[in-house]
Order: C-alpha cells, then sequence, then structure tokens
C-alpha cells in the first residue's frame, strides 16, 4: 500500500498514435530548461533519487523504464527517504499519469513530501498539458483524480 498516491489526466484524440513512452517523453523533453534543472535538483538532492541518464533508452528524466509497453509506462526511482513510481497509462480518450510514493524513512519523507508534493501537484497537469501540445494538441487536463 503506497504512503502517497495522485493521479492526472488529460483527453487525447483517437487519432494520436503514442505510446504511452512517447507522451511521457514528450512531457518531460517539452519542459523548459528554467524547470527542468530545478526538477533535477529536487529528484536528485531533495529527494535522493539515484537518477539514470536523461538520454537513455532505459531511462525517461533519469527514472529507470520498468515496463514500456505501446499503453502503459512504468517508470521507478529510489531512494534511502522514499520510492517512487510514476505509471503512464493510455485508455481510448485519455491518458493518465499516476504517482505512487513509499516512504522508507517514514517521518523525514513525510515531511520532505508535505512541501515538495505541493509542487509535484501543480507540476502534473502543467507536464500533461506540455505532452499533449507537443503533437499540437490543446487538451484540458482534469484535477487530480
Amino acid at each position: 500500500m503506497p504512503d502517497y498516491a495522485d493521479a492526472f489526466e488529460v483527453t487525447r484524440t483517437p487519432t494520436d498514435q503514442r505510446s504511452a513512452e512517447q507522451w511521457a517523453r514528450d512531457g518531460f523533453e517539452g519542459l523548459p530548461v528554467t524547470m527542468r534543472r530545478p526538477l533535477l535538483l529536487i529528484h536528485r538532492w531533495i529527494l535522493g533519487f539515484r537518477l539514470g541518464p536523461w538520454a537513455s533508452p532505459e531511462h525517461v528524466l533519469g527514472w529507470r523504464i520498468v515496463t514500456s509497453e505501446p499503453e502503459l509506462l512504468h517508470l521507478e526511482a529510489r531512494s534511502p527517504l522514499l520510492s517512487g513510481h510514476m505509471v503512464w497509462r493510455l485508455h481510448p480518450e485519455r491518458l493518465v499519469m499516476t504517482t505512487f510514493l513509499q516512504y522508507e524513512m517514514r517521518r523525514s519523507a513525510s515531511v520532505v513530501w508535505a512541501v515538495i508534493g505541493n509542487i509535484h501537484r501543480g507540476g502534473g497537469p502543467y507536464l500533461l498539458n506540455l505532452a499533449a501540445r507537443r503533437r499540437g494538441l490543446r487538451c484540458p487536463v482534469a484535477p487530480p483524480l
């Protein structure tokens, strides 16, 4: 059972043939450098995730690809503080990105996530809109589930 979970969704058109992995890459690669660097800083130095190379085919934003199928992408990042999982799932008319966190150091992780979680919850819809716009689409993002 995760200690934290949330989900965001974006509408997709039936003609969009991108895989879940391509949606994730389109979102993260679309981040302006002014946002990408702080995001990596937070992931590496505050959350302590051991990230892989940015440009690696086995990683997305340094998160290790656990599963990549046309309709499902499961990413994982771990640290002594917490373990994170991002799941990108395609449905016929929407894409859902879900985040699950397991606190390894319960007290410390909950305090850190109380602050960083607010940034994450604001960034989720922004990231999905970036992914949608990378292919010239303008899709509204639903509020967190």
